[in-house]
């Protein structure tokens, strides 16, 4: 598993200038009922297409050369994942409509990657409900919207598949949690977007990671590359300006960490709703 918020392949400043130049676009506890196929009334955007064309941001650091998704909460804040904006001193967003603000961090939940940031502007578009119930199954169809890596558009991109099942992990802190995983392309810069039920418009989740299996040993590999500090240098400049020095094997492991960044394995992993929830109450805002 690997988080897949997306480190920007071009300079983000040129990536802001495009932007610039095109100008505005218009758990279920109990699974052992495992559903059947039946006909969807809806096309594969599905009842919340309209809203989320307008509500799914870009989230972007220009310090880590980074970027992700988040969607609007009723209450005016952002909901996104956590590793998307971690670490960052200034995160940003760009809507739909080509503004980009500044935007503040205002609470963040690690262990089940869970994040809200709060817009220094109000947006005025309908924000995605969040689902009343919760007896979604495996075989559910579900869409995502956001901003995966090499995408530039303006409008979030629409993946659409189906619940897979569950998976349980262990976090950094020892907390053992349930994902659910979905058999959909979530790539790098999809993190922190909605996980919605087609029929029903409703959020039921939080795009967190992808599924992109590697031995220990070639993790191991790719560490030892990172950490290499001999052999020729590359000078590079980050989007806000400053200059990093690469040595030979930082910039091979950065290549190769890219490329499996970008396997197609059409499988990844979504917060469940109850833990949206319970991170929005103890935030002190309403679901």
């Amino acid at each position: 598993m690997m988080h897949i918020s997306s480190r920007i392949t071009i300079p983000l400043l040129a990536l802001l200038s495009f932007w610039s130049m095109r100008g505005p676009m218009s758990i279920a506890d109990d699974l052992n009922d495992i559903p059947v196929a039946a006909p969807i009334d809806t096309d594969s955007a599905g009842r919340a297409g309209d809203i989320a064309t307008h509500s799914v941001v870009r989230l972007i650091c220009m310090a880590q050369n980074s970027f992700g998704t988040g969607f609007l909460h009723k209450s005016g804040n952002i909901i996104t994942a956590d590793h998307v904006v971690r670490g960052c001193a200034a995160p940003e967003m760009i809507l739909p409509d080509g503004t980009r603000t500044p935007v503040t961090t205002i609470a963040t939940d690690q262990d089940h990657d869970l994040a809200l940031v709060k817009p220094s502007i109000s947006i005025s578009a309908a924000s995605l409900p969040l689902a009343t119930g919760n007896d979604f199954k495996v075989g559910t169809q579900v869409s995502t919207w956001g901003y995966p890596g090499g995408y530039f558009g303006l409008s979030p991109m629409l993946s659409v598949g189906y619940l897979a099942g569950i998976d349980a992990l262990k976090t950094a802190s020892g907390k053992i949690i349930r994902q659910w995983v979905v058999n959909a392309a979530f790539n790098g810069g999809n993190s922190g977007g909605p996980l919605v039920h087609v029929e029903t418009g409703a959020v039921f989740g939080v795009v967190s990671s992808k599924l992109a299996p590697i031995s220990k040993q070639t993790a191991d590999i790719l560490q030892a590359l990172e950490n290499q500090k001999s052999g020729f240098t590359y000078n590079a400049t980050t989007a806000d300006g400053k200059t990093v020095t690469y040595t030979e094997g930082q910039l091979i492991g950065m290549v190769l960490n890219e490329l499996r960044r970008q396997v197609q394995l059409v499988i990844g992993k979504a917060v469940l709703l109850e833990d949206i929830k319970d991170f929005l109450k103890a935030n002190k805002i309403e679901p």
